[in-house]
């Protein structure tokens, strides 16, 4: 989507998320941002106001230690090399 699109729409990144890993990924491929709805509602079902503050706390910092461990000191240094789709991973040859 984000190649057809070619910068001429935002890509919103929706479903599937549900770490911080998942944020980083999301961005990697091109995503402008990303909606954390199932999260934010998992939280508010366990703990109301706190849960969900604390679910997108949880997201943050799994983002952050995400993105100290390949390297990124911000988002922008997020990048499409950081990750490799089904399609682009190396073959055994066996």
């Amino acid at each position: 989507v984000v190649g057809a699109v070619k910068g001429k729409v935002p890509v919103l990144f929706d479903g599937g998320i549900r770490r911080g890993t998942d944020v980083f990924k999301a961005l990697a491929l091109g995503a402008q941002a990303v909606l954390i709805g199932r999260p934010a509602v998992y939280g508010l079902a366990a703990k109301g106001e706190y849960g969900v503050k604390r679910v997108i706390e949880m997201l943050r910092d799994e983002l952050e230690l995400t993105m100290a461990l390949s390297g990124c000191p911000t988002l922008n240094h997020i990048s499409r090399k950081h990750v490799r789709t089904k399609h682009e991973r190396p073959r055994a040859m066996l």
